[in-house]
């Protein structure tokens, strides 16, 4: 049964209705009933019986009997406000006069009993379906209440802390489980009295859409930090589901005083791997340093530096041409003719060249090992030909040719002396090789970038060098292989401008998306997860952009095929893409201090409709409105303040 006897106690009795439709009910109680029930604040849930003896109507001082009423359904209150007194005359007053008639044989009537009017959320039943996936016995909850009958059937309890478990876990998966917080109907604290938990199930999480709206420091990466807890404590065993954190603020990846907890990298130190933009950050066990090695890369060094550089930097006359230019994988093809494949390897020294004027790293020793091991017998050396050799010596320096290149300054040098020789004498024969010019197009465009007639010169790309570093491997197949073991990636972005952040956001989001879609195309996914957290989403999902399908949009429309799930926190709904908003299945929800804003979510998401004032009023850090793709109303809830240990349900 959904209705106990010990739910119907005189002690919770409200009383009965005046009037009921599909939306709202009107309660009509006992004022000195009512002043016992210090719980029952706005919004507060109560629970509606229905009785099955056709009498006149429900007695407003004493409960029904057990006996009769529908213990296998009942309908689900919230509570708004208090109506104001009917006129006499009118309809609902006569109804009231006649309900007070019955219950005291008259009397003024305003004197002994008020009126309290609830919303109708919704209607739950017991699943007795023998063709039904659950079990017997199940509650099921409706958003319809369907057929009503007369007011005259039904009256209101307060619910027991029992029934307010139905309320709020009801529907709720399961599975996989974590106390989320206590229920709190508003900002007083009475909900400490009865202490009634909330929980959570991570398959609501995996996979799916998570939004957290909210003014700042009022506990959005809080709930952040429990969902990425209780994910990998429900993986702790099988490890199916991986994660990938972009710390905008630092507080995943550091242990922050003020929240008197240590970080989720240190608490879980084993399944987690934190990238630092921070050299010194980056010297800890579990800590590596996030670089790109454009030495290393160069197929994808110019996009890199155009995503880099500041925008008027890279859309200057001086820099666009070098970021045109398109450069090949540092590679060897045994069946390629070797002439081909050093042409190859010199425009990539000809780049190499542009950074080290630049004032990049490098870092010989290694460079050489992977050059040798791609088979290049002789990696510094250009392989320029002796007649051009002695031509450009003899006309640069006034000198006959050294010997051959063997270091990477030897490279660099004799590389800068050739790009020199080219541009000032681009008509000697020894520049030409049947027919064809020496240098092609990028290289010359990146000869004039290191030589410029008019511009600052090549330290114009300074403001990329921090991000890199000559002995780092690629750092996104790293990550990607740690989240394929069901590891956690925490990127620390805590120091990074909006640029830099959007930058690797975007480059790792491309990748994961990437990634999973070729495992969905090959059928390896073998239900495995990937989930990424962003922080102060606003910096890195770009605004409504009509048409244009980015990777946020891809995520929204197609990440759940994929098994990608993302959980993105902001202060404004306004400022999320609309494809992705409008796609999301999970919300929490904390102070908005705008009618605008909060319309706009009662627009995405119905369930909020009527909670616009509730949101705009309370502020208390912490104070959430949860809804989450199982439950079917939103849900107020003190969250759980995160003090690294775990919140699985026992």
């Amino acid at each position: 049964m959904l209705v106990h006897p010990e739910d119907m106690l005189p002690g919770l009795w409200l009383g009965p209705l005046v009037s009921l439709c599909h939306d709202h009910a009107v309660l009509m109680t006992d004022r000195t009933q009512w002043d016992d029930q210090s719980t029952l604040g706005r919004g507060a849930f109560c629970f509606m019986v229905e009785s099955t003896r056709r009498q006149t109507a429900m007695p407003l001082h004493q409960p029904p009997a057990h006996a009769d009423i529908r213990a296998d359904r009942l309908v689900l209150l919230r509570l708004l406000d208090f109506p104001a007194w009917p006129d006499a005359g009118t309809g609902q007053r006569e109804r009231i006069d006649t309900l007070m008639k019955g219950h005291t044989g008259g009397g003024d009537s305003q004197s002994q009993v008020m009126l309290v009017r609830f919303s109708v959320l919704g209607c739950y039943v017991l699943d007795n379906d023998p063709s039904s996936t659950h079990p017997a016995g199940t509650p099921r909850f409706s958003g319809e209440p369907g057929h009503l009958l007369h007011a005259d059937r039904y009256g209101v309890f307060a619910p027991t802390a029992r029934m307010q478990d139905l309320l709020i876990n009801g529907t709720v998966t399961p599975e996989q489980r974590i106390r989320f917080g206590l229920l709190r109907h508003d900002e007083s604290l009475v909900y400490r009295h009865n202490g009634v938990t909330s929980c959570l199930s991570m398959l609501d999480i995996r996979g799916r859409r998570t939004a957290m709206f909210g003014k700042t420091r009022l506990g959005k990466s809080n709930v952040v930090k429990l969902l990425v807890q209780g994910m990998l404590d429900v993986t702790a065993e099988h490890r199916d589901v991986g994660q990938l954190i972009f710390d905008v603020n630092g507080e995943y990846a550091n242990s922050n005083p003020q929240d008197g907890a240590d970080n989720i990298g240190s608490v879980y130190a084993d399944r987690c791997t934190l990238y630092y933009l921070s050299e010194g950050k980056a010297a800890g066990p579990n800590g590596k340093l996030l670089r790109f090695n454009f030495h290393e890369r160069p197929e994808e060094a110019m996009n890199t530096l155009r995503e880099l550089l500041p925008a008027d930097l890279a859309e200057s006359d001086y820099v666009r041409p070098l970021l045109s230019c398109r450069l090949p994988a540092l590679g060897f093809n045994a069946e390629e003719l070797p002439e081909m494949a050093l042409r190859r390897l010199r425009k990539l020294m000809v780049f190499w060249t542009v950074l080290h004027h630049a004032g990049f790293e490098h870092d010989e020793t290694r460079l050489a090992a992977l050059l040798h091991s791609h088979g290049y017998s002789q990696p510094f050396n250009p392989g320029f030909s002796q007649p051009l050799r002695l031509s450009a010596y003899q006309a640069v320096n006034g000198c006959s040719a050294p010997a051959l290149p063997r270091s990477f300054a030897d490279m660099v040098a004799e590389i800068s002396l050739m790009l020199r020789f080219s541009l000032s004498y681009p008509n000697d024969p020894t520049l030409r090789k049947q027919g064809s010019f020496l240098f092609d197009a990028d290289e010359e465009i990146m000869a004039r970038f290191i030589y410029p007639q008019e511009g600052a010169g090549p330290y114009v790309l300074r403001p990329a060098v921090p991000f890199h570093s000559p002995r780092v491997d690629n750092f996104i197949t790293e990550v990607l292989a740690t989240i394929d073991q069901g590891d956690t990636v925490i990127v620390d972005l805590g120091s990074a401008n909006e640029r830099i952040i959007r930058y690797f956001a975007k480059t790792l989001s491309v990748a994961v998306f990437l990634h999973q879609e070729r495992k969905f195309v090959r059928n390896e996914m073998a239900g495995r997860y990937v989930q990424i957290y962003f922080e102060e989403a606003h910096m890195i999902f770009p605004p409504n952009a009509g048409n244009v399908i980015d990777v946020y949009s891809r995520f929204a429309k197609e990440g759940a095929k994929f098994n990608i799930g993302i959980v993105y926190s902001t202060q404004s709904p306004s400022t999320i893409n609309h494809d992705l908003l409008a796609q999301t299945e999970n919300f929490f929800i904390g102070h908005l201090s705008s009618q605008q804003e909060a319309a706009m979510l009662s627009t995405v998401q119905y369930a909020f409709r009527g909670l616009e004032e509730d949101l705009m009023r309370t502020r208390t850090p912490g104070f959430m409105r949860a809804l989450t793709a199982s439950h079917r109303y939103p849900i107020p809830v003190q969250a759980n303040r995160y003090d690294g240990r775990t919140l699985l349900m026992g």
